[in-house]
């Protein structure tokens, strides 16, 4: 019963058990030592639970108290405590005392002795019990204003002054009853004064952290308006040379190989092709792109159908309509404002060596390691084309540490073809240097086979990893690969 006791004490004031004869035996409590040893069988707390089996609250058994009786005869069903187990029959009772069951309705921050209660049976409107000090409820109910649970108001009671009255409705049993808390402000005014000043202290961590989040959001709105700012100078640059940022849509997938964000890759050779193809393939992925070109870029659109892709002519003529310059810091403030303008963008330069006769090997190597640290930063790609004959070994070695030499470390040995086969490869690839698809149907007619011959050539090309075969809905479209244009080449 003591260890019982101690989990519940603060909520019941004391356990007794009863056995099935109706003695008290035990006791959690020395407050009701004096209950041990009586014989209670034929009074109602003990009599009505144990014909019932149900459990039983009295009314007042003495001055401001009620006892609770659970039945324990048959079943452990009412026990108050879920871990009190035995063989036990009889009855559990508990004494409640009521001049501290208003406890439980203050506020923490104020002091049980500052306050009053009183408790009244909600249907008779009689007083049940009182605190000591309060008169007598004849009286009191004069000042008093009608009453109902959750009643909170304020008002004036002789001797007392202004005065919180408070009302919450008890249910015990069959009993209604009403407890009307009583506090004098008075005798509060230091608590209602401590509430308020912890109040105005959590107001003001409050206001500070909004504050604080404000001040933050204006910061970070600031430098937002600084972005769009400089964003829009950008945009002022580009259009100054007509330069819009478009996605290319459904153009024929060139290269055999996809390329990585956030990289520069070199491409050497004596000719564009496959920058070029590299260029468009990482368009079809969604890139928007931009290329910096030896040759006339009206006739590069037309040549590989890029209508939407802007071009800039490496060239020191000024063309109309068409964006011209060879001057490696204007070139490095475009491509770094296309760079930050696009969502993902594939910038292709073509014949490096011609801009670094132009402005300088050392200008170019800083400018590209410039450019390397600023599409990390960035979900871009960048394609060098160079041709390695027109530049010194250790510039070529300089760039190459900058960058991915794509093919370079990786060309196939040159295989035996027959005529045919070889006709068939360049024919393939003159096709997909002008983004054509190439079918097994075209091979046929234009070197008039037989679709079996056909067939024969391409797999033959195709397992020498010189042409990849692709299925485009119902057509399989045919394409050269890297290694079948270094052949070629």
């Amino acid at each position: 019963m003591k260890i019982i006791h101690e989990n519940i004490n603060s909520k019941i004031n004391s356990l007794l058990r009863i056995d099935k004869g109706g003695n008290i035996i035990e006791c959690s409590s020395s407050d009701f030592q004096d209950y041990l040893g009586l014989n209670v069988e034929n009074i109602d707390y003990f009599k009505i639970p144990k014909e019932t089996n149900e459990p039983y609250i009295t009314s007042i058994e003495r001055q401001g108290q009620i006892i609770v009786t659970a039945p324990l005869f048959e079943t452990t069903e009412y026990t108050p405590y879920p871990n009190f187990i035995g063989e036990f029959k009889g009855a559990l009772m508990s004494i409640i005392e009521l001049k501290y069951l208003y406890n439980l309705y203050l506020l923490p921050a104020l002091k049980t002795q500052n306050n009053h209660y009183l408790i009244i049976n909600a249907k008779t409107n009689q007083m049940i019990d009182k605190s000591t000090h309060l008169s007598e409820y004849e009286d009191l109910k004069l000042n008093l204003p009608e009453l109902k649970d959750g009643f909170a108001t304020i008002v004036n009671i002789a001797g007392f002054g202004d005065t919180i009255i408070t009302v919450s409705n008890l249910i015990l049993g069959s009993e209604n009853w009403r407890l009307i808390l009583i506090t004098p402000i008075k005798t509060v005014n230091n608590e209602i004064l401590s509430i308020q000043y912890r109040l105005f202290f959590s107001l003001g961590i409050v206001v500070l952290v909004i504050c604080i989040i404000v001040g933050i959001l204006i910061f970070l709105k600031r430098s937002n308006d600084a972005t769009e700012l400089k964003l829009k100078e950008a945009q002022v640059t580009l259009e100054k040379l007509g330069i819009n940022i478009e996605v290319e849509q459904d153009k024929f997938n060139q290269a055999d190989i996809a390329l990585e964000s956030k990289k520069i890759y070199l491409i050497k050779e004596d000719h564009e092709n496959h920058a070029y193809e590299l260029f468009i393939n990482t368009l079809n992925n969604g890139f928007a792109g931009l290329g910096l070109v030896r040759d006339d870029p009206k006739k590069v659109k037309e040549k590989y159908n890029l209508f939407k892709t802007p071009f800039i002519w490496l060239t020191n003529q000024k063309i109309p309509e068409i964006p011209c310059e060879t001057n490696i810091e204007n070139l490095f403030v475009i491509i770094n404002q296309f760079i930050k303008k696009s969502q993902k963008s594939v910038i292709l330069i073509n014949r490096l060596d011609y801009l670094i006769k132009e402005n300088g090997f050392e200008n170019v190597i800083k400018k590209l390691h410039a450019l390397k640290d600023s599409i990390n930063s960035s979900n871009s790609i960048v394609i060098l084309s160079i041709n390695p004959e027109l530049i010194l070994d250790y510039e070529i070695k300089a760039i190459e540490a900058e960058t991915i030499d794509l093919y370079g470390k990786h060309l196939k040995s040159r295989v035996e073809l027959s005529s045919i086969e070889m006709e068939i490869l360049k024919f393939v690839n003159e096709h997909n240097i002008i983004n054509r698809l190439v079918s097994y149907k075209d091979i046929t007619l234009k070197f008039n086979i037989t679709k079996p011959t056909t067939r024969s050539k391409i797999s033959r090309l195709e397992k020498l990893g010189l042409l990849s075969v692709e299925q485009r809905g119902r057509v399989k479209a045919i394409k050269a690969s890297s290694a079948g244009r270094k052949i070629l080449g």
